[in-house]
């Protein structure tokens, strides 16, 4: 029961994820956007700066009252000498008590004034911590602000292709990777009805993930498993003889080193076209074998007859002359007529159809998987399919616009079959997708083709990693290389004071004489005679004193910054090496532009909270 319950719940899991993969636009995988980084508060620079609050009377006063406790205490002392000598000790201690008094008093109104001061400090300190507090708490509620939006901001971006490419190029990753990607493309495109026909060359599966999601959703898909699946087919099913021998040498051809000798082909094509033609209904891999040995006049055909007719026997015999006898048209027809039994030896099965209307339907997932364990036989059914695809897009037998046709392990196809592919394809309106394990030296010149794109995805050599990351870019960088920081304080402390004096003295003085006289006839008479001194001294004394106490604090801080300019790589090669199974790169240039863009085209991602349902904004 338990395990039942089990596979429930998987089902259930797998049917949800299928939702989510079939449903929506076609996206190559999901870009991870950071939530926007908190913009600081105006006032986050500006914290209230606490300054101590300086009290210049009271230092005054400090000054006075040390400069009068000193004077005062000398005097006292004298003046106890002075009365304890001549007017006795008890006299003297009532002096000097009152003399005390008044000494005090400067330390009493200090006392009193730093109290004062005190109170002021702690008053004017509970007024900063106000400030601080306030400012705290709109710093707090700024972030508090930012912290929400960023948890409703969307995360995850869906990764579309802006220049609508015909061609996507896709060097490195492993099987797991790419079963993601194919299933992450390949889910919108069967959910809207489209068609997707996967040659898988890699031995890898690639397709298993998709067809697994594809069946939660009533998509059909159908495996054709190569070369069995084409054991017993007939050849000529949907080609002329002509066709035939242009598609089976076409892929002998790609099996020879490039600059080999090009008359080959021909040779191939007249050896091919020859048997197909004379052989009736069905051409297989072992009936056309078995003319090519009546050409070699080394058919034997046994107890049972074989598998030509008697007439088939006579007629290719007729078309030996014609084929000709020289050496090199001899090794040329052993090597064609070895290939054709290496194929007509693969284990077979029952007949598949083949045909372009059964491998290219509207909605349905097709599979074209070749695996052998004979290698060369498994190299040479990996080129006849890929040429047979070939031929019928050509000859436009598929749907344009309708899917995508995806190779995988293209590797080793060479360049110029690849790029007769990629142009038939976007001349039949079908958008091709090349899989390739290593980014070599004939892969490389395939990248950024016409009308393509180019995705990177992990790439564990290192100069394949380079040579990835050179074809990515680079650009201009501004690196800081220094940091300075230079903090200084200056307290500035002064105090003074001014003692003045000045001693005047004057004198003046004045006399006043006066009387009178009177003469009457002969006789003289005096009435009166007065006279008088006067003389005045004046003496003045002034004194003055003035102090002044100041204080001053300076602080200054300084940070500066050096940056130098480089050109590097956009994307270092470890950062390809180091990339995650699912994790890629995406070059493309788009309406704005050539664009690298990191992505992740994990499935499982459509389950995440925090999607976008739209591309991620352009940014200005």
């Amino acid at each position: 029961m338990s395990d039942g319950g089990t596979g429930s719940g998987a089902d259930d899991a797998g049917a949800q994820l299928a939702v989510r993969v079939f449903t929506g636009e076609e996206r190559w995988g999901w870009e991870y956007v950071e939530p926007p980084s908190l913009v600081p508060h105006h006032l986050a620079d500006k914290p209230p700066v606490w300054t101590e609050p300086t009290s210049p009377d009271l230092r005054r006063l400090e000054a006075k009252t040390d400069k009068k406790s000193a004077k005062g205490t000398g005097c006292a002392i004298v003046l106890v000498l002075g009365i304890g000598v001549f007017g006795g000790l008890q006299y003297g201690m009532l002096l000097l008590a009152i003399f005390a008094a008044i000494i005090t008093a400067p330390s009493l109104r200090l006392s009193a004034a730093r109290g004062r001061a005190q109170r002021r400090r702690e008053r004017l300190w509970r007024e900063h911590q106000q400030r601080v507090d306030h400012w705290q708490s709109l710093l707090a509620a700024h972030e508090d602000q930012h912290r929400l939006r960023s948890t409703e901001v969307d995360l995850w971006y869906p990764l579309r292709l802006d220049s609508q490419p015909s061609r996507i190029d896709v060097f490195g990753g492993t099987g797991n990777g790419w079963a993601s990607l194919l299933a992450t493309v390949g889910g919108p495109l069967l959910g809207s009805g489209q068609a997707v026909l996967v040659m898988d060359f890699s031995q890898q599966s690639i397709a298993l993930e998709l067809a697994f999601l594809a069946a939660h959703r009533d998509v059909p898909v159908e495996h054709v498993p190569l070369p069995a699946a084409t054991v017993t087919v007939d050849l000529l099913d949907g080609f002329t003889p002509e066709e035939l021998a242009e598609c089976l040498a076409e892929a002998f051809q790609s099996m020879r080193p490039e600059g080999a000798e090009v008359d080959l082909h021909s040779i191939d094509v007249d050896l091919i076209e020859t048997t197909a033609r004379t052989l009736d209904a069905p051409v297989t891999y072992a009936r056309l074998a078995a003319g090519l040995r009546v050409l070699l006049r080394i058919y034997d055909p046994g107890a049972d007859g074989g598998p030509l007719s008697p007439q088939e026997v006579e007629a290719l015999s007729q078309a030996i002359d014609l084929v000709g006898q020289g050496e090199r048209v001899q090794n040329e027809l052993r090597y064609v007529r070895g290939l054709m039994e290496l194929m007509a030896k693969s284990p077979g099965r029952a007949d598949a159809d083949l045909s372009p209307s059964a491998l290219w339907q509207p909605g349905r997932l097709t599979i074209l998987a070749t695996d052998d364990l004979v290698e060369r036989r498994k190299d040479l059914t990996d080129r006849i399919t890929f040429f047979w695809i070939l031929h019928q897009l050509r000859q436009r037998r598929f749907t344009a616009g309708a899917g995508m046709l995806v190779i995988a392990g293209a590797d080793r196809l060479g360049r110029a079959a690849l790029e007769s592919m990629a142009r038939q394809a976007r001349a039949a309106g079908i958008r091709l997708t090349l899989l390739f394990e290593h980014l070599r030296e004939d892969t490389v010149k395939v990248a950024g083709g016409s009308d393509s794109a180019t995705v990177f995805m992990r790439i564990g050599n290192g100069h394949e990693a380079r040579d990835a990351a050179q074809f990515i870019g680079q650009d201009y960088k501004f690196l800081i290389n220094q940091l300075t920081k230079q903090v200084g304080e200056t307290l500035t402390e002064g105090r003074g004071s001014s003692y003045g004096e000045q001693d005047g003295e004057s004198t003046s003085t004045g006399s006043n004489k006066g009387g009178s006289f009177s003469r009457s006839g002969f006789l003289d008479s005096t009435s009166g005679r007065s006279w008088g001194t006067s003389q005045t001294f004046t003496t003045s004394l002034s004194r003055s004193w003035q102090e002044t106490t100041n204080t001053s604090t300076a602080q200054s801080t300084t940070r500066g910054e050096n940056l130098s300019r480089v050109y590097e790589f956009t994307v270092e090669p470890t950062q390809l090496q180091a990339l995650p199974a699912t994790g890629m790169v995406v070059v493309e240039a788009g309406p704005q532009g050539r664009r690298a863009v990191f992505a992740d085209c994990n499935p499982g991602i459509t389950g995440l909270p925090r999607i976008s349902s739209l591309p991620r904004p352009a940014l200005p």
